[in-house]
């Protein structure tokens, strides 16, 4: 079973209490045998209590209760965007065959992953707004079988697609990082694990964080009108004002998740035994917040003209295979 309504919260919580009654009882004075006090502190006497018991691992512990669901539908999402992909490139290659150029196959040629990229930003982030405003207490439900597996299928295509060809290391991370940190939000019983016995809020943590894909809807639609626009044009102005809103409101949100939500649960997961769930936890929103604030100064640093005036991409620039960061204002590197 995914997720019920309420999520299982109250069945769970006790189970969990349970177990970790148990836990203390049974391997409390053993681990103070086998470790000496001074190393129950570290990281070290953490992973060793925490991998101690069968089922203490949220990514495990997702993975075996899910009977398969999750993993389904991510195979299936992997074989949509691999598909759409090949898709894009079959139809550009037919129209430099027929010598039937279009700007729309252009730009595709230079980015065949653009479509992808643009659908799941759109589809993510509207999915993840729709159900933190909807009061339907099944709602997440939709997250975590529909949401999550399609977005980590993206993830996983896009590094074969683009990250791997383009050495691109920095969004390689990005997309490990968000799959190895929301993997176990997709069934119940890991989430309760990486919630420190808070299904419900884990979720909501996960949704809030998706919010901020609306940015990557602004920055595509940006990419296209480099492409494609010939003479400056107001709309691009506000186009990339609202690329810069949005990058700005990201650093704000990973800074609010972080500080505000997160931070503050400190205990409860030390209590639940799951320092180092909390640890990869902190270092995801930190990680996050510190790349979108690296990306927020790199397309300011041009300064308030580069915002609001078009300049044409160069025909060079124009025929060159794109790059994340070379498309959001990073000095090209010199060979």
């Amino acid at each position: 079973q995914i997720v019920n309504s309420g999520y299982g919260k109250s069945d769970k919580r006790r189970s969990l209490e349970n177990y970790r009654d148990n836990f203390g009882e049974k391997r409390g004075t053993q681990m103070s045998a086998i470790i000496p006090p001074s190393m129950i502190s570290s990281l070290y006497g953490y992973y060793d209590e925490w991998s101690a018991f069968e089922h203490n691992n949220p990514w495990r512990e997702s993975y075996r209760e899910g009977n398969g669901i999750f993993e389904r539908r991510f195979v299936f999402f992997i074989a949509f965007f691999m598909l759409l992909t090949r898709a894009v490139r079959q139809w550009c290659d037919r129209q430099t065959q027929a010598n039937t150029i279009t700007t729309t196959s252009k730009i595709l040629s230079i980015r065949p992953t653009m479509i992808g990229g643009t659908l799941h930003a759109l589809i993510t982030s509207m999915l993840s707004i729709g159900i933190l405003a909807s009061r339907d207490a099944g709602a997440p439900a939709l997250w975590q079988t529909i949401g999550l597996p399609l977005s980590l299928a993206y993830f996983t295509t896009d590094i074969y697609h683009y990250c791997l060809p383009r050495r691109d290391t920095i969004i390689t991370f990005h997309h490990l990082l968000m799959c190895v940190c929301h993997y176990p939000v997709g069934h119940s019983s890991g989430a309760l694990l990486a919630g420190a016995g808070d299904a419900e809020w884990v979720v909501w943590l996960s949704l809030v964080g998706y919010t901020s894909e609306v940015s990557t809807v602004l920055m595509n639609y940006r990419w296209y009108l480099l492409q494609t626009l010939k003479d400056d044009w107001i709309g691009f102005g506000v186009v990339n004002c609202l690329v810069v809103l949005s990058w700005a409101a990201r650093v704000g949100l990973f800074g609010y998740l972080l500080f505000v939500e997160i931070l503050p649960r400190s205990s409860e997961y030390v209590a639940a035994k799951q320092v180092l769930t909390f640890v990869c936890m902190v270092w995801g929103h930190f990680a996050i917040g510190v790349l979108s604030l690296y990306w927020l100064h790199v397309m300011c640093r041009g300064g308030l003209k580069s915002l609001f005036v078009f300049q044409k991409v160069s025909e060079k620039d124009q025929g060159a295979a794109f790059e994340f960061g070379n498309d959001i204002g990073r000095p090209k590197k010199q060979l």
